[in-house]
């Protein structure tokens, strides 16, 4: 059967390579990473909304303004006494002589021997020396009456000022991504707006003669563009914005026309999947060569992963990936991904391996480079298990299957990288 980009008569007819195709090293995956690292830096910073701050990372570790709580507070319904000496009775009574809701700005101290009715998060009056919880007091003409046991307990209920948390303290590191919890601790200290590193702007383009983009009608031989679509959703999980995606047929002077529209919107990171390989017809290495690209990679140590590269055209992080939509997801997340949290500034780019336990036996491809595989997370109590992702399954982890091993039984461990968030299904 013949190979993509076999010529027949309904076909668009191959220009022939301007430049001889490009040679490079052949690394392995953690060689790759570094040099990708190495090529990046983060992107420049803008300044936005506290509303717009989640998933963001901030330029600059970020601090807190105010002690939390700011002031003494109570932490129950109750009385706020100052205690008098002990006395030997088993109850005493405190007359009450006023009462504070949570938000009140109202000025009071107790003298010995007073109370005051308090409610949870109120300030607490000058003098106290406890809050009493309602339930366990009783009040009579304007007095509350507490036992000796609640006088003596080691409870006081009262939240101390800064005591969760102390002016100057990081709210927010540097290089971390910003998570609801942050958003909430950064207006609780004033934060209106913040600085973060700028997100990636990425342009996707998909090579191939027989590929159309979705929502265009088939004809024979022709099968619809998925690649766009699932790039773009990896890109928005990473952090990325996506500004354009192009399909294009496998035809240097269309690649090198749409590469160079590409280049003209200024993205930060270019993604191509299709067009790579040894064979004269995957062209894409020939176009970046007639681009004056800047190769630092095109081949490595990894299954899937033979036949990718990366490299800089006109200064732009570069992405090389096959067509198949399983090797880019795989190949996306263990290295675009690396590429999209550098640029973001992220302290972290590389997500690290963690052990689990394998569900079901699995065909480790008897090499002896790393195969990646996409899997699905599981809990079993209290262990971490994967089994491998059908076709109808969400990837949500990558298994780094090493060795020559042909097959690895179930109730081996493996190591694997998270990629998505463990939903409870």
């Amino acid at each position: 059967m013949p190979r993509r980009g076999t010529f027949f008569s309904n076909q668009v007819k191959f220009n022939p390579p301007a430049s001889p195709a490009l040679s490079g090293p052949s690394l392995s995956l953690t060689e790759a990473r570094k040099t990708i690292l190495a090529r990046l830096t983060p992107l420049s910073p803008e300044t936005i909304s506290l509303e717009q701050g989640l998933g963001r990372v901030p330029v600059n570790s970020l601090t807190s303004t105010r002690p939390k709580p700011s002031f003494d507070q109570s932490t129950r319904d109750g009385y706020a006494i100052a205690q008098s000496p002990q006395a030997k009775s088993t109850e005493t009574s405190f007359p009450l002589i006023a009462e504070i809701a949570a938000g009140s700005t109202d000025s009071i101290s107790l003298a010995k021997g007073q109370a005051v009715r308090i409610m949870t998060g109120a300030r607490i009056p000058t003098g106290t020396d406890r809050v009493v919880p309602f339930e366990t007091c009783r009040e009579e003409a304007n007095h509350v009456i507490i036992s000796a046991r609640s006088l003596q307990s080691p409870y006081t209920f009262i939240r101390r000022r800064g005591r969760d948390l102390k002016t100057g303290r990081v709210i927010a590191g540097s290089g971390k991504i910003l998570l609801s919890d942050h958003l909430l601790m950064l207006a609780e200290n004033g934060y209106i707006n913040i600085p973060v590193h700028r997100k990636p702007r990425v342009v996707i383009l998909c090579t191939g003669s027989e590929l159309v983009t979705p929502g265009q009608s088939l004809k024979r031989g022709q099968k619809i563009s998925g690649n766009g679509v699932l790039l773009q959703g990896l890109l928005q999980e990473a952090g990325g914005e996506c500004i354009q995606v192009t399909t294009v047929s496998d035809n240097i002077e269309a690649i090198t026309e749409q590469l160079n529209r590409l280049l003209s919107l200024a993205p930060d990171l270019i993604v191509t999947t299709g067009g790579m390989g040894p064979g004269k017809f995957d062209l894409l290495e020939q176009v970046f060569s007639r681009l004056h690209g800047q190769l630092f990679y095109n081949s490595l140590k990894v299954r899937p992963g033979k036949s990718t590269m990366f490299g800089l055209l006109a200064g732009v992080a570069f992405f090389g990936l096959p067509g198949p939509p399983p090797a880019v997801r795989l190949l996306f997340h263990e290295l675009v991904t690396v590429a999209l949290y550098r640029l973001q500034g992220m302290r972290q780019p590389v997500p690290p391996l963690h052990k689990a336990r394998l569900l079901e036996p699995v065909t480790g491809g008897g090499s002896r480079h790393l195969n990646l595989k996409g899997g699905v997370v599981v809990f079993n109590e209290t262990t971490l298990c994967v089994r491998l992702a059908g076709r109808l399954d969400g990837v949500g982890a990558v298994l780094h299957l090493r060795g020559r091993k042909r097959s690895l039984a179930a109730g081996e461990t493996v190591n694997i990288r998270l990629v998505a968030p463990h939903r409870g299904c």
